[in-house]
């Protein structure tokens, strides 16, 4: 596990499915992608301009839709349809093209 993200050093993280890993900091956080999963996002534009990192406001959304079956099947995601939902929330307002694409 990583000890230092962008927004700082590592207080919790939560392995979502193997490879997409969500870490917090004392003042933030987001999703981690390894390379198979980044590739899958390289398209799709976000905050720190990087498929690696995706931050915890309105990026999260965007790995969290984009696996959602993985992140189901593994199990630890916290209350994962209420997450869902809001996901989808998220990307209709702040990845547009995103949500369109997943949506159609």
């Amino acid at each position: 596990m990583r000890k230092h993200t962008p927004w700082g050093a590592v207080q919790h993280h939560e392995v979502l499915a193997p490879g997409i890993i969500s870490y917090s900091t004392a003042g933030h956080g987001g999703i981690w992608l390894d390379a198979t999963h980044r590739k899958q996002l390289e398209d799709v534009p976000n905050w720190l301009n990087t498929p690696e990192w995706w931050e915890e406001d309105c990026d999260w959304a965007v790995p969290f839709i984009m696996f959602k079956d993985e992140i189901q099947a593994h199990g630890t995601a916290f209350n994962f349809n209420e997450n869902l939902s809001a996901a989808w929330r998220t990307i209709e307002f702040n990845h547009k093209d995103f949500f369109k694409r997943m949506a159609a």
